[in-house]
Protein backbone atom coordinates (compact mmCIF):
# COMPACT_ATOMS: atom_id res chain seq x y z
CA UNK A 1 0.00 0.00 0.00
CA UNK A 2 1.36 3.66 -0.52
CA UNK A 3 1.15 6.16 1.78
CA UNK A 4 2.40 9.95 1.70
CA UNK A 5 3.30 11.86 4.60
CA UNK A 6 5.45 14.82 5.47
CA UNK A 7 9.09 14.41 5.84
CA UNK A 8 10.67 13.78 9.46
CA UNK A 9 13.97 13.81 10.60
CA UNK A 10 13.92 9.88 11.34
CA UNK A 11 13.42 9.75 7.17
CA UNK A 12 17.20 11.04 6.41
CA UNK A 13 19.02 7.82 6.26
CA UNK A 14 16.14 6.21 3.99
CA UNK A 15 16.26 9.33 1.73
CA UNK A 16 19.53 8.92 1.80
CA UNK A 17 19.75 5.13 0.80
CA UNK A 18 16.67 6.05 -1.70
CA UNK A 19 19.53 8.24 -3.88
CA UNK A 20 22.51 6.15 -3.90
CA UNK A 21 20.27 3.72 -5.28
CA UNK A 22 18.62 6.27 -8.17
CA UNK A 23 22.16 8.03 -8.49
CA UNK A 24 22.53 9.52 -11.31
CA UNK A 25 18.86 10.29 -11.65
CA UNK A 26 18.98 12.39 -8.79
CA UNK A 27 20.68 14.42 -6.05
CA UNK A 28 24.23 12.56 -5.08
CA UNK A 29 23.70 10.84 -1.77
CA UNK A 30 26.62 12.94 -0.32
CA UNK A 31 25.09 16.19 -1.13
CA UNK A 32 21.72 14.91 0.07
CA UNK A 33 23.45 14.14 3.52
CA UNK A 34 25.06 17.54 3.77
CA UNK A 35 21.27 19.23 2.79
CA UNK A 36 19.70 16.84 5.19
CA UNK A 37 22.05 18.42 8.53
CA UNK A 38 22.04 21.67 7.33
CA UNK A 39 18.23 22.09 7.05
CA UNK A 40 18.82 22.93 3.38
CA UNK A 41 15.72 20.41 2.14
CA UNK A 42 12.58 21.99 0.65
CA UNK A 43 10.24 22.86 2.31
CA UNK A 44 7.31 21.62 2.33
CA UNK A 45 8.52 18.38 1.51
CA UNK A 46 6.85 14.78 1.69
CA UNK A 47 7.76 11.33 1.48
CA UNK A 48 5.67 8.51 -0.38
CA UNK A 49 6.35 4.59 1.86
CA UNK A 50 4.95 1.39 0.38
CA UNK A 51 5.10 -1.22 3.04
CA UNK A 52 7.23 0.63 5.40
CA UNK A 53 9.83 1.96 3.28
CA UNK A 54 10.71 5.00 1.72
CA UNK A 55 10.57 4.40 -1.90
CA UNK A 56 10.03 8.56 -3.67
CA UNK A 57 9.86 12.18 -2.10
CA UNK A 58 9.14 15.39 -3.66
CA UNK A 59 9.46 18.72 -1.76
CA UNK A 60 8.53 22.78 -2.86
CA UNK A 61 10.38 25.76 -2.97
CA UNK A 62 8.46 28.68 -3.39
CA UNK A 63 9.79 32.03 -5.01
CA UNK A 64 11.59 34.03 -3.34
CA UNK A 65 14.54 36.72 -3.63
CA UNK A 66 16.68 34.51 -5.75
CA UNK A 67 14.12 32.93 -7.98
CA UNK A 68 11.02 34.56 -9.37
CA UNK A 69 9.22 30.71 -9.75
CA UNK A 70 8.36 27.93 -7.70
CA UNK A 71 10.48 24.76 -8.12
CA UNK A 72 9.46 21.12 -7.55
CA UNK A 73 12.12 18.90 -6.92
CA UNK A 74 11.05 14.79 -6.95
CA UNK A 75 13.23 11.94 -6.69
CA UNK A 76 12.22 8.47 -6.96
CA UNK A 77 9.75 8.09 -9.40
CA UNK A 78 11.81 6.24 -11.76
CA UNK A 79 11.40 3.40 -10.09
CA UNK A 80 7.92 3.75 -8.43
CA UNK A 81 5.82 5.79 -10.76
CA UNK A 82 2.82 5.62 -8.76
CA UNK A 83 4.41 7.46 -5.85
CA UNK A 84 5.98 10.10 -8.25
CA UNK A 85 2.38 10.41 -9.70
CA UNK A 86 1.07 10.75 -6.31
CA UNK A 87 3.79 13.16 -5.26
CA UNK A 88 3.64 15.30 -8.31
CA UNK A 89 -0.28 15.87 -7.55
CA UNK A 90 0.55 16.52 -3.78
CA UNK A 91 3.21 19.08 -5.24
CA UNK A 92 1.18 21.25 -7.67
CA UNK A 93 -1.37 21.43 -4.93
CA UNK A 94 1.11 23.60 -2.71
CA UNK A 95 2.66 25.76 -5.76
CA UNK A 96 1.08 29.20 -7.73
CA UNK A 97 2.49 30.93 -10.52
CA UNK A 98 5.06 29.24 -13.08
CA UNK A 99 6.60 26.44 -11.58
CA UNK A 100 9.89 24.43 -12.62
CA UNK A 101 10.92 20.75 -12.38
CA UNK A 102 14.30 19.43 -13.11
CA UNK A 103 14.06 16.21 -14.97
CA UNK A 104 17.22 14.49 -15.07
CA UNK A 105 18.26 12.36 -18.29
CA UNK A 106 16.91 9.07 -18.06
CA UNK A 107 14.11 9.67 -15.46
CA UNK A 108 11.39 8.82 -18.46
CA UNK A 109 8.52 8.04 -16.10
CA UNK A 110 9.10 11.38 -14.69
CA UNK A 111 9.39 13.24 -17.80
CA UNK A 112 6.16 11.60 -18.85
CA UNK A 113 4.54 12.52 -15.71
CA UNK A 114 5.76 16.44 -16.39
CA UNK A 115 4.73 16.21 -19.77
CA UNK A 116 1.08 14.82 -18.61
CA UNK A 117 0.61 18.06 -16.18
CA UNK A 118 1.12 20.31 -18.75
CA UNK A 119 4.89 20.66 -18.16
CA UNK A 120 7.20 21.70 -21.43
CA UNK A 121 10.85 21.21 -21.67
CA UNK A 122 11.54 24.64 -22.90
CA UNK A 123 13.62 25.46 -19.09
CA UNK A 124 17.54 25.56 -19.27
CA UNK A 125 20.08 22.55 -19.01
CA UNK A 126 20.03 21.31 -15.37
CA UNK A 127 24.21 21.38 -15.11
CA UNK A 128 26.86 21.24 -12.40
CA UNK A 129 30.80 19.44 -13.06
CA UNK A 130 32.79 17.22 -13.12
CA UNK A 131 36.39 15.45 -14.01
CA UNK A 132 37.38 12.04 -13.61
CA UNK A 133 39.82 10.74 -10.11
CA UNK A 134 42.87 10.80 -10.86
CA UNK A 135 46.19 10.44 -9.10
CA UNK A 136 47.40 14.55 -8.92
CA UNK A 137 49.88 16.71 -6.35
CA UNK A 138 47.67 19.82 -5.89
CA UNK A 139 50.46 22.32 -5.80
CA UNK A 140 50.04 24.30 -2.16
CA UNK A 141 51.99 27.63 -0.99
CA UNK A 142 54.73 27.36 1.34
CA UNK A 143 53.43 26.83 5.03
CA UNK A 144 50.06 25.14 4.00
CA UNK A 145 48.80 22.15 4.38
CA UNK A 146 45.93 19.70 3.38
CA UNK A 147 44.98 16.91 6.14
CA UNK A 148 42.02 15.58 7.29
CA UNK A 149 40.12 17.28 10.39
CA UNK A 150 41.77 16.16 13.29
CA UNK A 151 39.92 14.99 16.79
CA UNK A 152 39.52 18.06 18.95
CA UNK A 153 39.13 20.30 16.21
CA UNK A 154 35.17 20.10 15.49
CA UNK A 155 34.99 24.05 16.66
CA UNK A 156 37.92 25.17 14.96
CA UNK A 157 36.03 23.49 11.84
CA UNK A 158 32.86 25.07 12.76
CA UNK A 159 34.53 28.79 12.59
CA UNK A 160 36.62 27.72 9.45
CA UNK A 161 33.15 27.08 7.39
CA UNK A 162 31.15 29.84 8.81
CA UNK A 163 33.98 33.05 7.91
CA UNK A 164 34.43 31.11 4.54
CA UNK A 165 30.74 31.74 3.97
CA UNK A 166 29.69 35.07 5.40
CA UNK A 167 28.08 36.49 2.82
CA UNK A 168 29.22 40.07 2.77
CA UNK A 169 33.17 38.25 2.24
CA UNK A 170 32.40 36.30 -0.98
CA UNK A 171 33.63 37.07 -3.87
CA UNK A 172 31.07 38.43 -5.57
CA UNK A 173 31.23 40.68 -8.92
CA UNK A 174 30.85 44.04 -8.32
CA UNK A 175 27.50 43.45 -10.62
CA UNK A 176 25.49 42.30 -7.93
CA UNK A 177 26.02 45.25 -5.28
CA UNK A 178 26.20 45.60 -1.51
CA UNK A 179 25.83 42.50 0.65
CA UNK A 180 24.61 43.35 4.36
CA UNK A 181 27.67 42.93 6.30
CA UNK A 182 25.54 41.69 9.45
CA UNK A 183 24.13 38.17 7.40
CA UNK A 184 26.30 35.15 8.75
CA UNK A 185 26.38 31.71 7.75
CA UNK A 186 23.85 29.70 9.72
CA UNK A 187 25.96 26.75 9.81
CA UNK A 188 26.78 25.72 13.66
CA UNK A 189 28.31 22.72 15.91
CA UNK A 190 24.67 20.84 15.73
CA UNK A 191 24.72 20.78 11.75
CA UNK A 192 28.55 19.84 11.94
CA UNK A 193 27.58 16.51 14.35
CA UNK A 194 24.12 15.82 12.13
CA UNK A 195 26.73 15.77 8.82
CA UNK A 196 29.42 13.66 10.68
CA UNK A 197 26.32 11.05 11.01
CA UNK A 198 25.14 10.80 7.26
CA UNK A 199 25.83 7.53 5.27
CA UNK A 200 28.62 8.65 3.57
CA UNK A 201 30.82 10.93 5.96
CA UNK A 202 34.40 9.74 6.40
CA UNK A 203 36.56 11.54 8.55
CA UNK A 204 39.24 10.95 6.28
CA UNK A 205 37.62 12.79 3.83
CA UNK A 206 36.63 16.38 5.89
CA UNK A 207 39.09 17.91 4.71
CA UNK A 208 41.46 21.11 5.59
CA UNK A 209 43.86 23.16 5.12
CA UNK A 210 45.86 24.34 7.09
CA UNK A 211 48.14 27.36 7.47
CA UNK A 212 51.79 27.70 8.47
CA UNK A 213 50.34 29.89 11.87
CA UNK A 214 48.32 26.19 12.18
CA UNK A 215 44.79 28.20 11.75
CA UNK A 216 42.10 26.56 9.58
CA UNK A 217 42.36 28.41 5.94
CA UNK A 218 40.06 26.19 3.89
CA UNK A 219 37.74 23.21 4.31
CA UNK A 220 35.71 20.55 2.42
CA UNK A 221 33.63 17.45 2.46
CA UNK A 222 34.19 14.47 -0.19
CA UNK A 223 31.42 12.43 -0.05
CA UNK A 224 32.57 8.78 -2.06
CA UNK A 225 29.56 6.56 -2.98
CA UNK A 226 31.88 3.15 -3.46
CA UNK A 227 29.11 1.82 -5.14
CA UNK A 228 29.08 4.62 -8.01
CA UNK A 229 32.09 4.85 -7.99
CA UNK A 230 31.70 8.71 -7.67
CA UNK A 231 32.53 11.56 -5.23
CA UNK A 232 30.80 14.67 -4.77
CA UNK A 233 32.52 18.05 -3.15
CA UNK A 234 30.03 19.76 -0.98
CA UNK A 235 30.64 22.26 0.40
CA UNK A 236 33.99 24.13 -0.07
CA UNK A 237 35.01 27.21 1.39
CA UNK A 238 38.18 29.16 1.78
CA UNK A 239 38.95 31.58 4.59
CA UNK A 240 39.09 35.35 3.09
CA UNK A 241 42.73 36.17 4.13
CA UNK A 242 43.81 33.00 2.57
CA UNK A 243 41.55 33.85 -0.93
CA UNK A 244 43.47 33.86 -4.40
CA UNK A 245 46.49 31.52 -3.36
CA UNK A 246 45.13 27.98 -4.95
CA UNK A 247 43.42 26.65 -1.68
CA UNK A 248 40.28 26.08 -3.94
CA UNK A 249 41.70 24.25 -6.68
CA UNK A 250 44.41 22.18 -4.36
CA UNK A 251 41.47 20.69 -2.29
CA UNK A 252 39.75 19.57 -5.46
CA UNK A 253 42.69 18.26 -7.18
CA UNK A 254 43.15 16.45 -3.59
CA UNK A 255 39.38 15.54 -3.95
CA UNK A 256 40.01 13.70 -7.48
CA UNK A 257 43.26 11.74 -5.55
CA UNK A 258 41.58 10.39 -2.81
CA UNK A 259 38.39 9.56 -4.83
CA UNK A 260 40.64 7.52 -7.01
CA UNK A 261 42.83 5.62 -4.29
CA UNK A 262 39.41 4.41 -3.26
CA UNK A 263 38.63 2.99 -6.79
CA UNK A 264 36.15 5.57 -7.57
CA UNK A 265 36.13 7.28 -11.04
CA UNK A 266 34.69 10.52 -11.08
CA UNK A 267 34.51 13.95 -8.50
CA UNK A 268 31.17 15.96 -8.86
CA UNK A 269 30.50 19.81 -8.10
CA UNK A 270 27.10 21.07 -7.65
CA UNK A 271 27.60 24.10 -9.32
CA UNK A 272 28.25 25.81 -12.71
CA UNK A 273 28.88 29.05 -14.92
CA UNK A 274 27.06 31.64 -13.48
CA UNK A 275 26.48 35.50 -13.77
CA UNK A 276 25.61 35.89 -10.08
CA UNK A 277 29.01 34.00 -8.56
CA UNK A 278 31.59 33.41 -11.39
CA UNK A 279 34.88 32.59 -9.19
CA UNK A 280 33.89 28.88 -8.34
CA UNK A 281 32.80 27.70 -11.58
CA UNK A 282 36.02 29.53 -12.89
CA UNK A 283 38.32 28.09 -10.42
CA UNK A 284 37.50 24.43 -10.77
CA UNK A 285 37.48 24.67 -14.59
CA UNK A 286 40.99 25.45 -14.68
CA UNK A 287 41.88 22.32 -12.81
CA UNK A 288 39.95 20.02 -15.03
CA UNK A 289 36.50 20.28 -13.96
CA UNK A 290 34.52 20.37 -17.02
CA UNK A 291 30.55 21.62 -17.18
CA UNK A 292 27.77 18.55 -17.17
CA UNK A 293 24.38 18.22 -18.71
CA UNK A 294 22.40 16.23 -16.33
CA UNK A 295 18.74 17.12 -17.32
CA UNK A 296 16.55 19.23 -17.87
CA UNK A 297 14.31 21.90 -16.26
CA UNK A 298 10.54 21.65 -17.03
CA UNK A 299 8.28 24.39 -17.45
CA UNK A 300 4.61 24.71 -16.35
CA UNK A 301 3.13 28.69 -16.57
CA UNK A 302 0.82 30.35 -14.69
CA UNK A 303 -2.63 29.09 -14.64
Amino acid sequence: MLELRPRCPEDTRALEVLARRSWPMGTHPGGLGWQSATEDMPRPMAVAERDGEVVAWAGVTGANAISEHTRITLEGADTDPEAGAALLDWALERTEGETHLPVFHGDEELRSLAEKAGFAHEGALDTWMRRAATEESPALPEGYVIRPVRAGEEEARVECHRLAWKPADLPWPESVGPVDPSLNSRFSRAYYDAARASLLYDPELDLVVQAQDGALAACCVVWFDAESGTSEVEPLGVVPVHRRRGLAAALVLEACSLTARRGGDHVFINTAPNPLYPAPARTYAKVGFEEVDRGRVYVRRAR
